[in-house]
């Protein structure tokens, strides 16, 4: 089972946690934040972004 937490802040969310401790896959918000970070730069620049520099960019943020 796929388990998908819409919810960036914080990326380890009660949600994230439970499901993996159930043994489902889970993805965090923080993955959802980013991607439509890059879509949005990509139609307003044209330039393909590092979801990685993005990723970790926000990680710092929330910590």
């Amino acid at each position: 089972m796929v388990v998908c937490d819409v919810i960036p802040n914080p990326p380890r969310t009660r949600l994230v946690h439970d499901a993996e401790a159930a043994g489902c896959l889970a993805l965090d918000g923080l993955g959802m934040l980013v991607n439509q970070g890059i879509i949005g730069i990509r139609l307003w620049s044209g330039k393909e972004p590092d979801a990685g520099v993005m990723r970790q960019a926000l990680l710092d943020v929330f910590g």
